[in-house]
């Protein structure tokens, strides 16, 4: 008998059906019993939570772990959103000094938006004449390059666009400025991660398990994860797991995005090859995700009315609909979840009807970020009762460029996370980050999707309306078990209940009863996956 009791604890489940209580048991690494102090059955040992909050290990429902991965390898600098183009060669070269980078090693950077001001490779050449430079804007949509790096890469003026919705910026001569809009374009910039780095991957991916259990998560799902240039980075992954190194259970996708390149029976033939050999207990590559549209920030989110100061008229779609049906439909016949990228109402209406119109299928339906809606897909999605509603609360904040480009109407009708909740729709919460510390941690995210519209608490942050607020019930429910249910291991984790996998998390303070200002300040002391503690 290996029986670890832990009693007189908060303990919030996540389990509709017993959302509360004071004990459980671990026994071989997964919950033997949950309920209260007076029931416990005998035990090995006893452990006393003297009163504090313990939460089901948390499910970052869309993240992007591995190109973390390549940003660790790449010694990856964040540099601050408020940097101006005449401040970027200054500021990054600052950086660079604290944190020296080889010359011939690339220099990586993100954390800003590239579409607040007119960038351009002119911007960086004057500090990194001779070094090639790779900035990447925190949408994860647009990136910029130096001449050097252009150099490297092949971007000159016979370099092929990908069409209108993804392409290299050109000056009035038909020169690349050096930046670089939408993912199919991005992808040649990757070459960069790697250029000149000594890459430990193994070592790289157990570090960043010690950096998501200090959040408290046991679960993520890499958003695009795999690709053709992937193979070593996944093989490392699944032989940390074999070996017993690995401490988060990572579940991992295939990124299709209007890639004239690759047919869809080349796409269903690479995911199976992933899954038939890379698939492991806590490594499973078990969906497509499709691209639909872009982002708000870079004009490519589609809409069905046009932005308002003139840019872009109605934003791109990546994936017309009879691919995204056929590419849905083979994956999903072959036992694949799908998860489609769609910010704008009218990109979110053409995911919805594909994803409707896939009938039941064995893996799960998801539309990531779900940033504008009309009414009327409101009710569809509600109706269809199988499609999760993914989304990053940290985003549910303030912002003028965003108004000026939608327009009020339009504006505080954004991720109405409150109305999916009223209306029983599965919400799920993610961070779309690369472990950045400020969009990972959950507890500021509950902040934002549980303040929302209340100004007393987040001032000019505060995104209107009140009425798309949640409760931290809710919040917790979309950071552990909708999460697990939309990855399909809702019967493995997700919640505290008997016989799934013990992953959970001890808190510093209760957070469905603290002042909700202190959301942002809650702490993790300890976390545990498959009943071993990790931090």
């Amino acid at each position: 008998m290996n029986k670890v009791a832990y009693y007189n604890g908060n303990v919030y489940t996540s389990d509709v059906t017993a959302p509360t209580a004071q004990a459980f048991v671990v026994e071989n690494g997964r919950f033997a019993f949950v309920g209260n102090d007076a029931d416990l059955p005998p035990c090995d040992r006893r452990i006393d939570l003297k009163g504090k909050c313990v939460i089901p290990g948390l499910v970052d429902s869309h993240c992007h772990i591995l190109s973390g991965m390549e940003g660790a390898f790449s010694d990856m600098i964040f540099i601050s959103p408020d940097t101006k183009p005449e401040e970027l060669a200054g500021v990054l070269s600052s950086l660079v000094s604290e944190n020296p980078v080889p010359m011939n090693r690339a220099v990586i950077a993100m954390g800003f938006d590239l579409t607040k001001g007119d960038f351009s490779a002119k911007d960086i050449d004057s500090a990194f004449p001779d070094q090639p430079v790779l900035i990447c804007s925190n949408d994860g949509h647009a990136a910029l390059v130096n001449t050097k790096a252009m150099e490297i890469l092949g971007i000159d003026r016979d370099i092929e666009d990908f069409g209108t919705d993804s392409y290299y910026v050109r000056d009035d001569k038909g020169d690349p400025t050096g930046l670089v809009i939408e993912i199919p374009a991005m992808r040649r910039c990757k070459q960069l991660l790697k250029y000149g780095a000594d890459i430990d991957h193994a070592g790289q991916m157990k570090a960043l398990c010690g950096s998501y259990a200090a959040l408290g998560y046991t679960t993520v799902f890499d958003a695009m994860s795999v690709d053709e240039d992937n193979d070593e980075m996944i093989s490392a992954l699944s032989t940390l797991d074999k070996e017993g190194g690995l401490t988060l259970r990572t579940v991992l996708s295939f990124g299709f995005h209007d890639e004239e390149d690759l047919s869809v029976n080349d796409l269903i033939s690479i995911m199976e090859k992933y899954r038939d050999n890379f698939a492991s207990d806590n490594v499973i590559p078990n969906t497509l995700k499709l691209i639909l549209d872009g982002t708000v920030e870079e004009y490519s989110a589609l809409l069905f009315d046009p932005y308002l100061d003139g840019k872009r008229g109605f934003g791109s779609q990546l994936l017309s609909e009879k691919d995204i049906a056929r590419a849905a439909g083979c994956a999903a016949d072959k036992g694949f979840s799908i998860h489609i990228h769609a910010i704008g109402d009218k990109a979110v209406h053409i995911a919805l009807k594909a994803l409707d119109g896939l009938g039941e299928i064995s893996g799960t339906k998801t539309i990531a970020h779900n940033q504008l809606y009309r009414d009327d897909d409101i009710e569809r999605i509600a109706k269809a009762g199988d499609i999760f509603f993914q989304t990053t609360p940290h985003w549910m904040v303030n912002d003028d460029y965003t108004l000026a480009r939608l327009g009020k109407d339009r504006y505080v009708k954004q991720f109405p996370v409150g109305t999916m909740v009223k209306n029983r729709v599965a919400v799920s919460f993610g961070s779309d980050s690369c472990l950045d510390p400020g969009s990972a941690d959950a507890f500021t995210g509950m902040f934002y999707a549980c303040a929302r519209g209340d100004e007393k608490l987040c001032g000019p942050q505060c995104l209107p309306p009140k009425s798309e607020s949640i409760s931290r019930m809710d919040a917790l429910m979309a950071y552990t078990i909708n999460g697990a249910k939309q990855l399909c291991i809702g019967d493995e984790t997700g919640s505290i209940t008997a016989g799934k996998s013990a992953d959970f998390a001890v808190l510093d303070r209760d957070i469905i009863n603290c002042p909700t200002e202190e959301l942002k300040e809650v702490k993790v002391t300890e976390t545990y996956f498959r009943g071993h503690k990790i931090i």
